[in-house]
């Protein structure tokens, strides 16, 4: 049984340093999400911006200008342009597990409008809880679609064999979650905003120290982190160092 990955960027996040746990006056990091080929058809970790991110008259992208952050991205960036280039039809995608529902991780729902989301009961409540979605960030625009939702309740084996496991991170927002990927690569552990980046993982500098988030963060954190072995692969949320020239996940086939 052959089990594929890949890793694509949707696209690149600007905002103030510090927002992102990272030192200096700005920063730029990129907005991945994650391609798995399996026998039972093809899931997403996170499926990157809606289409109309970035637009000048795009009303959540004035939003986020407003605040001082901006991104970035081309149409050959959007995600059913990247399934396309994959030869995978974003109509035939099975899954796809949010790691959370901003929009950055949920915001490409619209383009693969046959998958069942995967996603933490406690995440999909909170979108749907109107003080919660909006402490957290959580607009309904980007994944309120009418899809086939599963909603799971702690760690779940999405093929029934081991190979695709949801594994609960709460934290960066109430029912956050991470997903662990044996596949031909290797052993990875694909963290989504458990942790930005690797800088953070060793540091704990996690955006502003007075976030009442942080202990859950750092338990989360530290749960994920002991799960991996010497040849785990740890993928973080969003960090410039793995999406390089050297990409820790192959882009295309070869």
């Amino acid at each position: 049984m052959t089990i594929r990955m890949f890793g694509c960027v949707c696209g690149q996040y600007h905002s103030p340093a510090k927002a992102l746990g990272m030192f200096g006056d700005r920063a730029t990091v990129p907005l991945p999400f994650y391609v798995i080929e399996h026998p039972q058809g093809v899931a997403l970790f996170d499926c990157g911006l809606h289409a109309d991110i970035g637009k000048a008259d795009d009303a959540y992208t004035q939003g986020l200008r407003a605040h001082d952050i901006d991104v970035t991205v081309t149409p050959e960036e959007a995600v059913a342009r990247q399934l396309e280039r994959l030869d995978i039809d974003p109509q035939r995608v099975r899954w796809v597990v949010l790691s959370h529902l901003h929009f950055d991780h949920a915001g490409g729902l619209h383009q693969v409008p046959n998958a069942t989301v995967v996603v933490q009961r406690r995440e999909w409540q909170a979108g749907f809880d109107r003080a919660v979605a909006a402490e957290h960030h959580l607009p309904r625009r980007f994944f309120d679609l009418g899809h086939q939702v599963k909603q799971i309740d702690g760690e779940h084996d999405l093929f029934g064999d081991g190979s695709v496991t949801c594994i609960p991170s709460f934290g960066h927002t109430p029912g956050h979650q991470s997903l662990r990927v044996r596949s031909e690569l290797g052993d990875h552990i694909l963290l989504g905003d458990a942790c930005n980046n690797h800088q953070i993982a060793a540091s704990r500098h996690f955006p502003y120290e007075s976030d009442p988030r942080r202990p859950e963060m750092n338990r989360s954190l530290d749960a994920l982190l002991s799960r991996a072995g010497a040849a785990t692969v740890v993928v973080y949320g969003h960090d410039p160092d793995q999406w390089g020239e050297a990409s820790v996940l192959p882009k295309a086939r070869a």
